[in-house]
């Protein structure tokens, strides 16, 4: 127990949940059922007396409690892990470098896993671990490297340019029929998602559209990935990032109705490496990162 009420299982359960963004994803990480993360959940928020998560669709969102209870835990979690690591590598002769990344979580889940695999296998020695994380400080405690998103005032002086992407509304493809200029999209369902870089209302307005006095519904969806997977389903239009939704358009998935009406946005960049004991294996990363994202050429082209 912590405390005289607050079991440390319920704790590790929310910090994974918290961390990861969704229920089922820390079930996969502590080897539970996901009926048994939301119950460690429940019971500690019973205990804390509040709701720590927004149930969102099929996914969940920290509330305004639960986001300043995992800023306050979470450094503390991650110093354990990194002492628990430490000692597992000596007690094991593993010789491997561990590289902790983080990223913002869609940029995780879209960008960075499905290149995974190469990187580990064009670096076997790097032990690489991905805390994907909404979070943007600069030198958190215990990363190793960190990809931030926003604009280049906010960034340039700091980091290297990663990724840029363009914005624009996305569906499926039968719901492109019919749609010549941005006022067609007022009669179709629109999907929007809190915390992106581009609402509906700027870009209706970007077009001279008083998105206002419209009266278009539109859903909201969070996190990104819900919203994208919706609109890939046919369940409306989402504006989103050329680089979340590139596999999506890649495979057909995902049409651009308006070409011609797409926006830059913010871009992705990759803060330097930190200093320690981990500094080669980051750098090592860091370098393959960069790479990898101009071979592919989406510098050239949003969680």
């Amino acid at each position: 127990m912590l405390g005289s009420n607050l079991p440390l299982r319920a704790l590790v359960v929310f910090e994974a949940s918290a961390r990861l963004g969704s229920f089922r994803a820390a079930a996969d990480e502590l080897g539970l059922t996901p009926s048994a993360v939301s119950h460690q959940v429940r019971a500690l928020e019973a205990a804390l007396g509040v709701d720590l998560f927004e149930r969102v669709g099929r996914g969940v969102t920290l509330s305004q409690d639960g986001g300043n209870l995992f800023t306050g835990i979470r450094d503390g979690f991650e110093l354990l892990k990194r002492a628990v690591d430490a000692t597992r590598r000596r007690r094991s002769g593993r010789m491997l470098q561990v590289v902790r990344l983080q990223t913002p979580p869609s940029f995780a889940s879209r960008w960075l896993l499905p290149r995974l695999p190469a990187l580990l296998a064009a670096h076997p020695g790097i032990d690489i671990r991905v805390n994907a994380d909404k979070d943007q400080r600069p030198n958190t405690p215990g990363v190793d490297l960190a990809i931030v998103y926003g604009d280049a005032r906010a960034w340039s002086t700091r980091a290297t340019r990663l990724l840029d992407e363009t914005i624009q509304p996305l569906c499926a493809p039968p719901l492109a029929d019919g749609i010549h200029g941005p006022t067609d999209l007022l009669s179709r369902p629109l999907i929007g998602t809190r915390g992106n870089a581009l609402t509906w209302r700027t870009w209706f307005r970007r077009q001279g559209i008083d998105f206002e006095r419209t009266g278009a519904a539109a859903m909201e969806l969070d996190p990104s990935d819900v919203a994208i997977e919706a609109a890939a389903k046919g369940l409306g239009i989402v504006l989103e990032s050329s680089v979340l939704t590139e596999d999506e358009m890649r495979e057909g998935q995902l049409v651009s109705p308006l070409p011609g009406f797409a926006i830059s946005g913010p871009a992705y960049w990759l803060l330097p490496s930190a200093a320690g004991d981990g500094q080669a294996g980051a750098d090592l990363v860091r370098t393959w990162l960069l790479e990898r994202a101009a071979a592919e050429g989406s510098s050239t082209r949003y969680s």
